[in-house]
C-alpha cells in the first residue's frame, strides 16, 4: 500500500511537495532521497486538493498497477477517478502480456467544474509540438513545457537555452508560457524499469499520463477546458507506448477534454505541414527537435532525431539551416556514418522509411551544392540502403545484455566509476 499523508506547500506556494508513506515490501521502488514534487509559476496553493493530487497520481499508478499495489489518497476529482479506470483498462489492452493489478482508493469524491473555454498545449519546440501548435494556432493556445521531463532538472543551462528559445521566438510571442519543474523521472528508483521486459518505462508506459496530469493545479487557475499533447506515433507503428489517443484521451479532470493530436499524420506529413505553413505565413522559426549535450546551437544536427528532421525539410525543398539546423553537403555522409554508429528501433525505422517514399517521390530536393552528386546520395536512401541497415540491427537486439548493464549501473554505481577511472 502506498498513501498519500499530506501535501506540502512551499516556495510561496509555487511548489507543491507529496508526503507520501509506503509499505516495506514497495520500498525499493521509490526514492529514499527524492518525493516527487511539482513547482509552478504561480501560487497554487489555493487550488483543491482534489485536483491539487493528480499530478501524484499520474505518475505513481502505472508504477502500482505493474508491481501489484494499492494507493490510497483523502479526496480526488470524481472525473479523473473514473478516467483512471479507462485508462487502466487501456494499459491492459495495450499491455496485454502483463497482469495489471493495484487499486485507487478515495476516501471522498470531489466534483469540480473549471469557468472557462481556454486551450493549452504541452510544447517542446520539436515537430509533433510545432505540428500541433500549427494547427490550433488560430485558438492562441497557452504553452506548457515541463523541466524534468526531457531535460534535466539540475541541467540548468540547457534549460536556460531552451526558455530563451521559446520565450523569442517570434512566431509564439502571442502564446502565454508556463513553465513547470517536476522530478518525474528522479522520485523513482531503477527497479521501475525492471517491470518490464525492456528498459523505458518513462516512454513505454509514464510520459502521457505524467505530462498531462502535471498540468492539473494550473488548468483551475487559467480556466483551461482543452488539452493538446501532440503525437508521436501513428497507428501504423504497432509498439507499447504511453501517450496514444485512447490512452490520453480518456484522461480527464473537472471537466477538462484532452485532445492526443495529429495521430492521422506521419512524421514526415507534420514536416510537410511545417515548411508549408512556414513559406504560405512568411513565417521563419526554429525547430528544436533534440536535447545532446553536443549541441552548439537549437539543435546537434548530428544525431538521428536530427537527421530525420533535416532530410525531411531538404525533401521539401527547404534549407534546413532556416529551421535550427546547422549542416552542408556531408549530411549525406554523415547520415550513413552515424546511423550505421548506433541502434535502431523498428519505430525509427518506420520515420525512415517514410523518408525512403517521401525521397522517391520527389526530385525538388533542396540542393547545397551539387544536385547530381546529392542526388546520388539519395538513391542510395530509395534503394533501401538505410531500411535495410535498420532492419539488420533490430534483428540482432542485445535486449538481455543492455538490461544487464543497466542493472550494474543503478546497482553498483561505484563500479561505473571505477571502470572511468580505468579506461582514463
Amino acid at each position: 500500500m502506498l498513501t498519500l499523508n499530506k501535501i506540502k506547500f512551499t516556495d510561496n506556494g509555487r511548489k507543491v511537495i507529496y508526503d507520501y508513506s509506503v509499505h516495506d515490501t514497495i520500498k525499493k521502488y521509490f526514492s529514499k532521497e527524492h518525493l516527487l514534487y511539482a513547482k509552478y509559476n504561480v501560487d497554487v496553493s489555493q487550488v483543491p486538493l482534489s485536483i491539487l493530487i493528480i499530478p501524484f497520481l499520474s505518475n505513481v499508478l502505472p508504477i502500482s498497477w505493474f508491481a501489484n499495489f494499492d494507493i490510497e489518497v483523502p479526496e480526488l476529482d470524481d472525473d479523473f477517478y473514473n478516467a483512471v479506470i479507462k485508462v487502466k483498462a487501456e494499459f491492459q489492452k495495450q499491455f496485454s502480456d502483463y497482469e495489471l493489478l493495484g487499486n485507487l482508493h478515495s476516501q471522498k469524491l470531489v466534483s469540480n467544474h473549471i469557468e472557462g473555454n481556454k486551450t493549452a498545449m504541452l510544447f517542446s519546440g520539436g515537430v509533433d509540438a510545432y505540428a500541433t501548435y500549427i494547427r490550433t494556432h488560430e485558438q492562441t493556445p497557452d504553452l506548457i513545457t515541463i523541466l524534468g521531463a526531457d531535460i534535466e532538472i539540475k541541467d540548468e543551462s540547457q534549460w536556460k537555452s531552451f526558455t530563451s528559445f521559446i520565450e523569442n521566438e517570434s512566431l509564439l510571442k502571442e502564446n502565454k508560457k508556463e513553465y513547470i519543474e517536476t522530478n518525474v523521472r528522479e522520485f523513482y528508483t531503477y527497479q521501475v524499469e525492471l517491470l518490464l521486459k525492456d528498459i523505458g518505462w518513462w516512454g513505454i508506459v509514464q510520459h502521457g499520463f505524467s505530462l498531462i496530469g502535471s498540468i492539473a493545479p494550473i488548468s483551475y487557475l487559467n480556466s483551461y477546458k482543452n488539452i493538446y499533447i501532440a503525437s508521436s506515433y501513428t497507428k501504423e507503428i504497432d509498439i507499447a507506448w504511453g501517450s496514444t489517443p485512447q490512452i490520453d484521451e480518456k484522461i480527464s479532470w473537472a471537466g477538462i477534454q484532452v485532445h492526443h493530436d495529429g495521430y492521422e499524420l506521419k512524421r514526415q506529413d507534420k514536416v510537410d505541414l511545417i515548411t508549408k505553413f512556414s513559406i504560405d505565413t512568411n513565417n521563419q522559426f526554429n525547430l528544436r527537435v533534440c536535447y545532446s549535450e553536443l549541441r552548439s546551437g537549437f539543435n546537434c544536427s548530428n544525431c538521428e532525431k536530427c537527421f530525420r528532421t533535416i532530410l525531411g525539410i531538404i525533401l521539401n525543398g527547404e534549407n534546413p539551416n532556416n529551421y535550427g539546423f546547422s549542416v552542408d553537403k556531408n549530411i549525406y555522409e554523415n547520415i550513413f556514418k552515424i546511423l550505421n554508429q548506433y541502434g535502431a528501433s523498428t519505430g525509427m525505422q518506420y520515420f525512415w522509411q517514410e523518408l525512403m517514399e517521401k525521397a522517391k517521390a520527389t526530385n525538388n530536393f533542396f540542393v547545397f551544392e551539387n544536385k547530381e552528386i546529392e542526388n546520388k546520395q539519395l538513391d542510395r536512401i530509395r534503394n533501401s540502403e538505410l531500411d535495410k541497415l535498420m532492419q539488420s540491427k533490430i534483428n540482432s537486439p542485445k535486449r538481455f545484455t543492455e538490461k544487464f548493464k543497466f542493472v550494474l549501473r543503478n546497482k553498483y554505481p561505484w563500479l561505473t566509476t571505477l571502470y572511468k577511472k580505468i579506461k582514463l
